[in-house]
């Protein structure tokens, strides 16, 4: 396997988990055709909730997508938000969400996220389960000097299988500090389509066995954002360490260091329609990565715009800036610019070519009582481009 050294740990640890419910999918809303469910079903179904408990919303996604790395397929996100407690006023809303896809290239996925906020926002925990089997693109590893097309020449399928649980607990620990530590159990694997194949992986130094991997997190966090869902003001940012050994009965005895921070910034006195907003990151990794662990320029929040795969490595660092407007109560329109690099480490980061990317997204508000949104996202990079579908700002 490839070997990542790092002498001097970058900032930030990034969770490449490809069945995440929070990844973003590069997915392209296909035209002309309904969704399954309609508005009036959903209406149905939060009022039976509410009979149960007031105050809880519930919405969903569902949607033909069209992706750069899979073909024509289907995605539903069905999400349930909710208070913990009446005479909790300062917890943000805890929320409950499924995420169900198929392509028909063979590719699906579900998984489930619990977010839970109580006691005054001192207590914070996620708990994310999923599985999956996804055909994946392989461009190779350590291609970040020049730039690469999507010609069928530079790479070829893989299939990669993964179940992956994991739970975090945070505590404030001052103000907006919150101190906290997450465990994370990954059984993965990912195959060539022909014995060729397989070489070529085992050649760059990745392995073709079913791995396990237990990985211990600790994590301190930085939030004092006035919405979780639409952030106008504040800071939200992270410092986390990933730490696999062979103590833990992991196959791979590797580390990460990341960071990232977000700030956001009203720019209209007495109003919170335009806003600026901007996102950094930073990661560092020694030891020996499986796969799915390394830096993958696009796959992710912290770069649009990009296949994934294209561009992988044990390191990376982006930054994007992103100006948006509220139109209504219901639309908000943003611009956004952004550029960053792979690399093995800083000794060689000026190596490295600097992957440039804009784009603009929609967001339409689906829960206008928490100001929860489905972004639409159109993006291109160099000699790339890609579109998405999420739920809540880009970051």
């Amino acid at each position: 396997m490839l070997q990542c050294y790092r002498r001097t740990p970058g900032l930030n640890v990034r969770f490449v988990l490809i069945i995440l419910f929070v990844k973003l999918i590069s997915l392209q809303p296909a035209s002309g055709q309904n969704p399954v469910i309609s508005h009036d079903t959903i209406i149905l179904f939060e009022n039976t909730l509410k009979k149960v408990k007031k105050n809880v919303n519930f919405t969903i996604v569902p949607g033909p997508t069209l992706g750069v790395t899979e073909k024509i397929g289907f995605a539903v996100l069905p999400m349930v938000v909710y208070n913990l407690s009446k005479k909790d006023t300062l917890s943000p809303p805890s929320s409950s969400a499924l995420l169900l896809y198929f392509d028909f290239y063979g590719s699906w996925m579900t998984a489930v996220k619990q977010s839970l906020y109580w006691n005054q926002n001192k207590w914070r925990a996620f708990i994310t389960t999923g599985i999956g089997s996804l055909s994946l693109r392989y461009f190779g590893i350590g291609r970040d000097t020049s730039i690469i097309n999507n010609n069928d020449s530079n790479y070829f399928w893989t299939r990669q299988e993964e179940f992956t649980v994991s739970a975090t607990v945070f505590r404030k620990i001052f103000k907006g500090l919150y101190g906290g530590l997450e465990y994370r159990y990954t059984l993965s694997e990912i195959q060539g389509n022909d014995s060729a194949g397989n070489a070529r992986m085992m050649n760059d130094g990745v392995s073709v066995e079913k791995l396990s991997q237990t990985v211990i997190v600790p994590t301190f966090v930085w939030d004092n954002r006035d919405n979780i869902f639409w952030s106008t003001k504040g800071y939200y940012s992270s410092i986390n360490f990933q730490l696999s050994n062979s103590l833990f009965l992991s196959s791979d005895d590797y580390s990460v260091i990341s960071g990232w921070v977000n700030g956001y910034h009203t720019l209209l006195r007495n109003s919170q329609k335009l806003t600026l907003a901007w996102h950094f990151y930073i990661q560092a990794g020694w030891g020996t990565f499986p796969y799915r662990i390394y830096a993958n320029y696009g796959r992710g929040d912290h770069a649009t715009g990009y296949t994934a795969g294209k561009y992988v490595n044990c390191s990376e660092t982006t930054v994007q800036t992103e100006l948006r407007y509220d139109l209504r109560n219901f639309i908000a329109v943003g611009g956004y610019l952004g550029t960053g690099k792979i690399f093995s480490s800083f000794t060689v980061f000026g190596q490295a070519v600097w992957l440039h990317f804009g784009g603009v997204r929609a967001y339409l508000n689906i829960i206008p009582s928490r100001n929860i949104r489905v972004r639409l996202d159109a993006a291109f990079g160099r000699s790339d481009f890609g579109f998405y579908v999420g739920i809540g700002q880009g970051f």
